[in-house]
């Protein structure tokens, strides 16, 4: 476990980067208590869209860029003004969007990155909750091109798998 801040800033900036090149599909879960929901995703980062389907026959959720809209099958489009994105997208497409998680140490965050750790491929940033110090949680990412894979705390879990698109080459 490495403490130096210096360790821990280059940890946190290669998450933040959160491999923004390339455009994939993948499945994400999401627990919260004993809710348990997986999706089907298509990310395109760069372009910052998204969709999410619940799985195994659920809505669809998009993000539309160019009018910052959210649309979900069957229900009423919601504008996002720009200061709200990406705050507010769902669990779903949050780890594909490591800004939108409330893991580093911001004004609203719940959690502040404390340590760093570098396991095979992975890097895991240790967590510590901003009200309770003895609440912890962990951020795991690809140390080489810092895509996102987990998020653990007490409450919450986020799992992502990725596959690469076709559309990349």
């Amino acid at each position: 476990m490495d403490t130096s801040s210096e360790q821990l800033a280059i940890a946190i900036g290669k998450a933040l980067g959160g491999g923004q090149a390339s455009a994939y599909n993948g499945i994400s879960y999401c627990q919260s208590g004993n809710h348990v929901a997986s999706y089907a995703i298509a990310v395109h980062p760069r372009a910052f869209s998204w969709s999410a389907t619940e799985l195994p026959d659920g809505r669809t959720r998009t993000f539309e860029p160019r009018t910052l809209t959210i649309q979900t099958d069957g229900a009423d489009d919601y504008s996002l003004t720009i200061e709200r994105i990406p705050f507010s997208f769902p669990e779903a497409v949050q780890l594909s969007f490591p800004l939108s998680l409330p893991i580093w140490g911001r004004h609203l965050d719940d959690y502040h990155p404390v340590a760093s750790e570098v396991h095979g491929p992975d890097t895991t940033l240790l967590l510590r909750h901003r009200m309770d110090p003895t609440i912890f949680g962990s951020f795991t990412f690809e140390t080489e091109n810092g895509i996102a894979k987990a998020l653990l705390t007490p409450s919450h879990a986020l799992k992502l798998e990725r596959e690469a698109r076709p559309d990349n080459g």
